[in-house]
């Protein structure tokens, strides 16, 4: 078979100019380019081959309005800013860092939309505009309403959050209840009895990782011993709420399980200005397993939610429902990771558990 022509002209090669060159219609060319499997795989490579020493270049935005897509997914942090969840939080960022990771495997780009929450209606804002092809909400928020919405149009949505009898869309999300369920046995484990719960039970995760809470208090007939206040995701909050519970002398408490890290470490900070001793004093365990709880003073023991597992799967469905295929909800595993703030491990070291992951 004769060497297909190098493409020296100044001007790009055309579909035409590779059809004529590998001897096939211009419509092969177009599917052997985009995989399409009704071409023989020989048969897609030669003609690949062919457009490689071409110098062929896929015009994307010609074959984007040909397809009426825009190659993009769009992804809203369902967050306000009462939620004390700003989108610089470490969950955040890791989060939205594996779901660009994922999106780049499938030739998508990411749009960040950051303030969505201020607009009324999602569906023409980001899908009637075509300014995605698909949606991916971080959190359900305090009303899903809006997530409904964009359900009942049939618009591809996957939300990252806690998936209830009766929710319309797909959601990925940790096993918050198992998580919460486990981070309290493990307090009530260490001799703990009066262990406060803090997190904001209006968000749908939030209020799992509560009934978790209150299941193992109950296993253990501790139910009457609940003690749950409601704190925004920050560390501030976290301060601010431990501050107040300190100043009330008629509540005496043990152990604080934190609904995320962030609460957690701002918790600590306030124990250890008015004295108290983490863990001997006061047990905390949180949430996420941010970056920053390893080399936290003390370690942070905490929940770890597997945030690049579900950014890969939360793509992984979205990608689906663009392509008009199904996608059920998906639960992840929680795993608790015990360091120095629950007294457990009170000779924990970040070099151990960095020994650890080397080994594994």
């Amino acid at each position: 078979m004769p060497k297909a022509p190098t493409n020296t002209t100044s001007s790009p090669a055309s579909m035409s100019d590779i059809a004529r060159a590998a001897g096939v219609s211009e419509s092969t060319v177009s599917r052997a380019l985009n995989n399409n499997k009704l071409i023989a795989e020989k048969t897609r490579k030669r003609i690949q081959d062919i457009a490689r020493e071409m110098n062929y270049k896929i015009n994307e935005s010609a074959r984007n309005l040909r397809l009426q897509r825009s190659h993009t997914v769009s992804v809203v942090i369902n967050a306000t800013e009462s939620s004390g969840q700003p989108f610089s939080d470490p969950f955040m960022l890791d989060m939205i860092g594996s779901i660009a990771g994922a999106l780049s495997q499938h030739n998508y780009d990411l749009l960040f939309s950051s303030r969505i929450m201020e607009q009324k209606d999602w569906h023409d804002y980001l899908l009637g505009s075509q300014r995605a092809d698909g949606v991916i909400v971080i959190g359900q928020g305090t009303d899903d309403s809006p997530l409904r919405e964009l359900q009942k149009h049939g618009d591809p949505i996957v939300v990252w959050g806690n998936k209830k009898e009766g929710t319309p869309y797909c959601t990925v999300g940790s096993n918050n209840f198992d998580g919460g369920k486990v981070a309290t046995d493990h307090l009530i484990s260490l001799g703990r009895s009066e262990i406060v719960f803090l997190g904001d039970i209006a968000h749908p995760e939030i209020d799992a990782r509560f009934q978790g809470y209150m299941a193992a208090l109950t296993q253990a007939s501790l139910e009457s011993h609940e003690h749950h206040f409601g704190t925004a995701f920050s560390i501030n909050s976290g301060y601010q709420r431990v501050t107040e519970l300190l100043a009330d002398k008629s509540l005496g408490f043990d152990a604080i399980f934190a609904a995320s890290d962030n609460i957690a470490m701002g918790a600590i900070r306030a124990l250890q200005e008015h004295g108290l001793r983490v863990p001997e004093d006061v047990s905390v365990v949180g949430f996420d397993d941010i970056p920053i709880a390893s080399i936290f003073t003390p370690p942070l023991t905490t929940v770890r939610q597997q945030v690049h597992a579900g950014g890969e799967a939360l793509v992984s469905k979205v990608m689906a429902l663009i392509n008009k295929e199904k996608a059920s909800s998906a639960m992840l595993a929680t795993e608790l990771v015990v360091r120095g703030s629950c007294g457990a491990k009170p000779n924990y070291t970040p070099m151990e558990e960095a020994l650890a992951d080397a080994s594994s």
